[in-house]
């Protein structure tokens, strides 16, 4: 999301030459147009305004003469909107998981996390989550002279057969991993060892490399499903007195947003078996079943309910980057091979690939030393 959000703030700031003028988003082709995250064109920002590299994509630039209003929508899985239209436009920007989008008259579209959806002012369309999988998006959109954003139509009647289809198994694409998301590595590691002393210049690493306070502190809370209340309460003490050193020598951090409060009649187990579907892209029905076969539902419901249903719920932390601290967690502990064989299969699924889990081995290597790195590389080399 940070990602993101910040190269699309590099569009309004690189402005040194005509290469950098934005197209104006076409009213005449009176069609939604979907920009799939592999077809963006990034561009050097200029040197003479940023102190370091930085890449940027551009938009075209919404009709508007008036306000505009953004907003974040979190859909659950097999969860959409009726139809509407959006009297100067729409973008949508998913930023997690997948969804669909259908125009009027036309088929209905998957999109996933890094596509751009263009809505013309007047097209009539629906968008939501995808059957088996949550999904999140920014929508941006003109206000007319009246106030309305939207106009809300009737709801969507969709065939039996594009709701009871599974969502087949694969792979979401490729990521390039950010220094921000491997600077979880070493954090991760320190703390699922113990090693405080060495934690502390890796919290700074982190800070320093764009994690958020609040997103730190989520790593802690995720953690303590794998390694343990007391490493993860340590690794949560040891923030809270690097902060204080810091505020007293007048450094402020980023305390960044926190999580997103679901309703209080969200179904946790079940939001767990859609979470685990999306997960291991597979349909939720193959995960759906009870773990151990029933030998102990107490682990079964904590598991879905909890782990995978509330901590993964809270959306200031992403799902790549909690299954990052799970893969160094369990890498560092050595000896659970066969959970950190399923991590690391799950953060291939979305989207890790040989040249970006080497990455995180070097990053690991540089943390743990070479046994610990041999032996998860031999996991991973499992999965093959």
């Amino acid at each position: 999301m940070k990602r993101l959000i910040t190269r699309l703030a590099l569009g309004s700031l690189c402005t040194a030459s005509s290469a950098f003028a934005p197209a104006i988003a076409s009213t005449e082709d009176n069609t939604q147009t979907i920009t799939r995250a592999e077809q963006h064109q990034y561009n050097n920002a200029p040197a003479s305004n940023f102190s370091g590299q930085a890449q940027f994509a551009r938009f075209p630039v919404l009709p508007s003469s008036g306000n505009v209003a953004p907003a974040v929508v979190s859909f659950e899985a097999n969860t959409i909107t009726k139809w509407h239209i959006h009297p100067h436009g729409q973008y949508l920007i998913v930023t997690e998981g997948e969804g669909r989008t259908q125009e009027w008259g036309k088929p209905i579209q998957v999109i996933h996390k890094g596509d751009i959806v263009w809505c013309p002012p007047g097209v009539k369309h629906w968008h939501g989550a995808s059957e088996s999988s949550a999904m999140t998006h920014i929508a941006i959109s003109p206000i007319s002279n009246d106030g309305k954003a939207v106009t809300w139509l009737e709801k969507v009647e969709l065939p039996a057969a594009s709701t009871s289809k599974p969502k087949p198994p694969g792979k979401l694409d490729p990521v390039i991993l950010t220094d921000e998301q491997l600077s979880l590595i070493p954090i991760a590691a320190f703390t699922a060892t113990g090693q405080l002393e060495k934690l502390k210049p890796a919290l700074v690493n982190g800070l320093e490399q764009g994690l958020t306070v609040n997103q730190i502190k989520e790593v802690f809370a995720h953690q303590y499903a794998y390694v343990g209340f007391p490493r993860a309460l340590n690794g949560m003490l040891t923030l809270r007195s690097l902060l204080e050193e810091r505020t007293a020598n007048g450094i402020h951090d980023n305390m960044g947003v926190l999580p997103n409060d679901l309703p209080k009649s969200t179904d946790y187990y079940q939001r767990g078996n859609q979470t685990l579907a999306y997960l291991n892209q597979v349909p939720v029905e193959q995960v759906s079943g009870p773990l151990f076969n029933n030998f102990s539902p107490t682990v079964d419901h904590a598991l879905k309910a909890h782990l995978f249903g509330y901590l993964f719920s809270r959306d200031n932390l992403p799902h790549l980057y909690r299954e990052l601290v799970v893969v160094s967690s369990l890498s560092a502990l050595g000896d659970v091979n066969a959970q950190l064989r399923s991590h690391l299969r799950i953060a291939t699924t979305l989207g890790v690939d040989a040249t970006q889990m080497d990455r995180v081995f070097s990053q690991f290597e540089q943390a743990m030393g070479g046994d610990l790195t041999t032996n998860a590389k031999s996991v991973l080399l499992q999965l093959q």
